[in-house]
């Protein structure tokens, strides 16, 4: 009946939903930020997120002030760095990052940008707690500087409503969801407000915010959402894919 499988829930990994997937947001630089802490670290994420469908990675380190020596120079020798004992993983690995619009972000736009994969899109967070006095500024700081300003979890900024998440795509925001907040990640608040951005179409992105290993794999074994879901994430995959595509 149409109302049982309306609110079935299935195992997102067993069920296949992240076959081929680019994933877009995660941070597997050992020792630049919160995320992974060593080489060997990195090597268990890339493998487990191969392991459940993940075929592509552009990792995204954050640029915020807790991390001053972060910005597109560092963070690319931070790569080169560890390619060659990575490759043999058949994981093709790309550099953007994660911007904190804080004190320094002004700063940071007139830096060379780590858009992701070869888009224009910046990915940029907010703090948990509240969003900057002057965002709409800084939004229109990032489109003239050339890119466009992808807003990463909107999900999780408990701090907004239905008024807010409309102005800021109105103002040019792309939204990325935080795949794993649909299964519960981050509370029952934060899934419930991923489905409802989900379900109203707000989503044009999808990435995995993959940190560190034992919590990565904690989540994937067993993460499950409403079956009605797996077509607005396919469709975010293949969506996924369009900021790569030009370096395959």
């Amino acid at each position: 009946m149409w109302w049982l499988t309306k609110r079935k829930k299935v195992d997102i990994i067993s069920a296949g939903w992240l076959e081929g997937m680019t994933d877009i947001h995660c941070h597997l630089i050992p020792a630049v930020d919160d995320g992974s802490r060593s080489l060997d670290e990195s090597r268990q994420l890339i493998e487990a997120m191969r392991s459940i469908g993940i075929q592509r990675i552009i990792t995204t380190p954050h640029i915020y002030r807790r991390y001053p020596h972060n910005d597109s120079n560092t963070l690319h020798e931070g790569l080169e760095r560890i390619l060659p004992d990575l490759s043999d993983l058949g994981v093709p690995l790309t550099l953007g990052a994660e911007y904190m619009m804080d004190e320094g972000f002004e700063t940071q736009l007139t830096k060379p940008l780590l858009t992701l994969g070869s888009s224009k899109y910046l990915l940029i967070e907010t703090s948990f707690v509240g969003a900057p006095l002057d965002l709409y500024r800084l939004i229109q700081l990032v489109i003239s500087a050339g890119a466009i300003p992808m807003l990463a979890h909107p999900e999780r900024y408990l701090y907004m409503g239905d008024e807010e998440y409309s102005r800021l795509r109105g103002a040019g925001c792309a939204f990325q969801l935080n795949l794993f907040s649909l299964t519960g990640m981050y509370g029952e608040q934060v899934e419930k407000r991923a489905q409802q951005l989900l379900e109203r179409g707000f989503y044009n992105f999808v990435g995995t915010d993959t940190h560190r290993i034992d919590f990565f794999r904690k989540t994937i074994s067993s993460a499950k959402t409403y079956a009605r879901y797996r077509e607005p994430i396919r469709s975010l995959i293949s969506n996924n894919q369009t900021l790569v595509a030009s370096l395959e």
